[in-house]
């Protein structure tokens, strides 16, 4: 029966000891931390989709693996997936209903694979699917069933692949009657029709067609009722439009690139539009005959014209003059180098103007006095300066984009016409102050960018008159210095960046809506503001990161949050100072924690103790060694820490019990040690329920050697607990033997076992005293219970010493005052010729008494003399006398000295007491009293 039993537990360890691959312990995958219905596996190096994700999961990301085929058991009982992303993957070949169960599906990508082909059965079972990217693979040929489960497809994208048949594409529109979206870019078509079109595509709005070989575009049906977007890019010469009058005549968008762009052909092209809105113009080659801008902006219905990619280097008075119907012009990289002062003179209806990628060295005045304008940008040109005059009565702008230019600086005159201006960006300029002669004077501007300048110094005062300003962007290349006031005037400043050098005074002052603020520190300078103890006044702030570039302590962390009890996000970047404990003693709303990138931090749990509320926390690449700090740190509900590229060896999961909210742990690129010591946080990984332990399966080991480069997850701790249980069996075994020991010993030699230490006690003092060679001062030693004094008083000392006349010692009246009494009863003992022992039941729950008849009896057996008295005031029966084992040993085997047999014979009593002082000391000497019957 016992080994039967044996067997079964120990079948059952090894059973608990399995490695389940739970929903909290995905392999190379994670679950997203808002929605756990969604797991990515993005960059996780996969050659195949993992096991173990969850069934029930509705969006499922491997982006930028190494997957080759998709097997038929890859999404087997996935009934519930929406949304599957596979691209950027090595993708040559999907099995055959691969995708049966996901019944579910409305969202497949695949672009960016290897796919060439496919097949009849490839889609079998996606029968929801609404959109299907496919951009970006090999794809060369199309079965003619491979669509006809797609059904409900409205958005299919196959661009960039290698379709030479225009039948591949009568096999899609064959069976996907509910496309809306078609994109065919960049695949080697040399003839698109659609006489071979089964029936009208009556949903479809948007077609997207372009080949290096394409050299004709047919439609001689009306197939496309509802299209309103028709893109065609070709680079083949000689291109043929063959459309039939009345077939697109509700299309809005329309976008052409040719290799030439010929009058002729352009105006063929153009004349088959009768409601055309929106045209796209850009060519592969520099020649461009301007007769085509006439026509184009001729026709009626025309209000956006974007031309990119053909050479016009200059703009004169009548290259736009029949343009006067545009609401939206756009000229990107077409080499402009000027504009004539009356180019734009035409277009009173023009809003939005982008003239970008250009090489424009100043604002052309061909925008002046366009009173209509709301949108003006000079992105990515060459512009040097801005004069006074560039934005002459442009009352309407809302927005300007002057980013990516030379500007390196401005007047504040610059602006004065922009009354409406709600944003402006000025950013990656060479603007390198802001000041008195730069002060912008904007009432309605909203936003400002003037970020990745060369700024050195904002002065005061600088910003007073964009009073409606709420977010201010002056990141810089450099450091800057904000003077005292620069900020004034700010007082709806929602939102601010910018980087810091140094200062005096208090420069956050005067923005009592700010809520969200970013400090770059460069150059590892002191700042004044922030390391004199003083606090930020910003008692609005939610949002507040600080970063520097490099490792440096460049605040008094314990002021700068002083008072910013509204602050819910905190992140400190690079900032490494001693950080006090109490520093969020202040924001008592912190939820979000961020310090990273700090070459020591220890943090202790007293620093985040005043912080109860945190419930996200990044300590990544702090070189942390330990987290004890979390087991008193109070942080009751946290749901995510991330402590990525730390110096952790050894995690002791005991930690996280002090976490009970945890949800999202992320431990990725640490030293771990792959031996017993992590045997526990292993197997809490594998098998808590709760936490989601991000990337677990992509722990290596960096020691022992032996296992260095190997996952950490894979080392068997199986052999831990072996051991360990080997040794708990040891130690249990011996524990049991011991309490047995022990009980035994106390119930049956208890008394003797006390009796021998008291013993060994008197043996210590009976070898000092024979060493030292004490002379007998009294004839002996009375040794008796303070309740039995009257007696020894009244009967014994009369007796003794008047009428006998002996020299006794008694404690109460010659122990030396002061001196230990242990050291005056071996004394006593010691220099008296004998001791009597006046024995009662009182003497015997004596521990002095005690202590004084084993020093006696021991010297009585050690120096073989007559030197102990037994003198028994009451009857006393032996079991009594069981702690005292050599006096119940002596008084079995002698005669002895009783007070109560003698109370009628107290003269023969007394004799005997004299005759047992009397006797000899030797051991020779045979009259012994002691054995004198009584």
């Amino acid at each position: 029966m016992w080994p039967a039993s044996t067997s079964l537990l120990s079948l059952l360890f090894l059973l608990l000891l399995s490695r389940p691959s739970l929903f909290y312990s995905l392999r190379n995958c994670t679950i997203d931390f808002h929605d756990s219905s969604k797991v990515k596996c993005d960059f996780s190096r996969l050659h195949t989709i993992p096991r173990g994700i969850p069934k029930t999961v509705t969006y499922l990301s491997a982006f930028r693996n190494r997957i080759v085929t998709i097997r038929e058991s890859d999404f087997k009982g996935f009934t519930k997936l929406e949304a599957l992303f596979l691209g950027q993957n090595d993708m040559e070949h999907i099995e055959n209903g691969a995708f049966s169960d996901l019944s579910a599906l409305t969202q497949l990508n695949l672009k960016s694979n290897s796919l060439t082909e496919l097949t009849d059965n490839m889609f079998e079972g996606l029968t929801n699917l609404r959109i299907l990217n496919l951009y970006n693979n090999k794809i060369d040929h199309i079965s003619p069933l491979a669509f006809k489960p797609l059904g409900k497809l409205q958005e299919l994208y196959l661009a960039s692949n290698e379709l030479v048949n225009s039948s591949n594409v009568v096999n899609i529109v064959s069976h996907c009657p509910s496309l809306k979206i078609l994109d065919l870019t960049d695949i080697r078509l040399t003839v698109f029709e659609t006489d071979f079109f089964p029936f009208p595509l009556q949903n479809l709005t948007k077609l997207h067609l372009g080949s290096d070989t394409l050299t004709k575009f047919r439609v001689h049906s009306d197939v496309f009722p509802q299209l309103e977007s028709l893109t065609v890019a070709s680079r083949k010469r000689g291109f043929e439009w063959d459309v039939i009058d009345k077939v697109l005549t509700n299309l809005k968008t329309f976008g052409i690139q040719l290799s030439e762009l010929k009058f002729e052909t352009c105006k063929k092209i153009f004349q088959s539009f009768a409601s055309l809105e929106n045209l796209h113009l850009s060519s592969f080659d520099e020649i461009f005959d301007e007769r085509v801008f006439d026509f184009v902006c001729g026709i009626p219905s025309l209000q956006k014209f974007h031309v990119s990619q053909i050479h016009i280097f200059v703009i004169n008075d009548t290259l736009l003059q029949s343009c006067s119907r545009l609401t939206d012009l756009k000229l990107i990289y077409i080499v402009l180098g000027n504009l004539s002062e009356s180019a734009l003179q035409t277009m009173t209806l023009l809003r939005n103007l982008n003239i970008e990628q250009n090489v424009l060295s100043r604002i052309p005045p061909a925008i002046q006095n366009m009173s209509t304008l709301t949108h003006l940008s000079f992105q990515s040109n060459l512009i040097l300066k801005l004069q006074c005059s560039d934005f002459l009565n442009l009352q309407s702008l809302t927005e300007l984009n002057l980013n990516h230019n030379q500007i390196s600086t401005f007047k504040s005159c610059v602006f004065k016409d922009l009354t409406n201006l709600k944003v402006l960006f000025i950013e990656h300029n060479l603007i390198s102050q802001l000041d008195h002669t730069s002060a912008i004077s904007l009432p309605s501007l909203k936003m400002l960018s003037v970020s990745e300048n060369n700024l050195i110094l904002i002065e005061k005062d600088t910003f007073s008159n964009v009073s409606s300003l709420t977010e201010l962007n002056l990141k810089s290349k450099s450091a800057t210095e904000v003077k005292n006031g620069a900020f004034e005037g700010l007082v709806g400043l929602k939102r601010m960046t910018f980087s810091l050098n140094y200062h005096s005074g208090s420069v956050f002052e005067g923005l009592p809506q700010l809520q969200h603020l970013v400090v770059y520190v460069w150059n590892n300078m002191e700042i004044t503001e922030l390391s004199e103890h003083r606090p930020l006044h910003l008692e609005a702030l939610q949002e507040l990161s600080i970063q520097v570039d490099k490792n440096a302590c460049v605040y008094h962390a314990l002021y700068i949050l002083h008072g910013l009890k509204k602050l819910q996000v905190f992140s400190l970047d690079t900032v490494c100072c001693s950080t006090p404990s109490g520093i969020f003693w202040e924001t008592p709303n912190l939820v979000n924690l961020k310090i990273i990138n700090c070459a020591e931090f220890s943090p202790n749990p007293e620093l985040f103790q005043p912080i109860a509320g945190l419930k996200i926390l990044n300590l990544s690449n702090n070189k942390m060694k330990y987290l004890d700090f979390l087991t008193e740190a109070n942080l009751t509900k946290l749901e995510m820490m991330i402590l990525t590229n730390n110096d952790l060896t050894v995690i002791n999961e005991t930690v996280f019990e002090a976490l009970p909210s945890l949800k999202y742990l992320d431990l990725y690129e640490n030293p771990f040690v792959c031996d017993c010591s992590n045997a526990g946080f292993i197997d809490w990984v594998i098998r808590n329920k709760q936490v989601q332990v991000v990337r677990a399966y992509q722990y290596r080991c960096s020691s022992p050697p032996s296992e260095q480069g190997h996952f950490l997850l894979d080392f068997n701790v199986q052999s831990c607990w072996e051991s360990t249980g080997f040794l708990c069996f040891i130690s249990s075994s011996a524990l049991v033997l011991v309490t047995l020991l022990s009980s035994f010993i106390y119930h049956f030699l208890r008394w003797q076992l006390v009796y021998g230490f008291h013993l060994f006690l008197a043996f210590l003092y009976d070898s000092k005293k024979r060493r030292q060679g004490c002379p007998h001062i009294y004839d002996a030693f009375v040794s008796y219970n303070v309740h039995d004094e009257d007696w020894v008083y009244g009967e014994l000392l009369p007796e003794l010493e008047e009428v006998q006349g002996w020299r006794l010692c008694l404690h109460h009246r010659d122990f030396q005052l002061g001196k230990p009494i242990i050291e005056n009863i071996t004394d006593a003992i010691y220099s008296s010729r004998k001791t009597l022992c006046v024995i009662s039941r009182r003497y015997l729950q004596s521990e002095w008494c005690s202590r004084e008849i084993q020093m006696a009896s021991y010297r009585l057996f050690d120096e073989q003399k007559d030197v102990l008295i037994l003198l028994f005031l009451e009857e006393i029966s032996s079991n009594h006398l069981s702690p005292f084992y050599r006096m119940r040993k002596l008084v079995k085997s002698r005669t002895y000295l009783s007070w109560t047999q003698a109370r009628s014979h107290k003269g023969l009593f007394w004799e005997n007491v004299r005759r047992a002082l009397e006797c000899d000391n030797e051991p020779a000497d045979s009259h012994n009293p002691l054995t004198v019957n009584v």
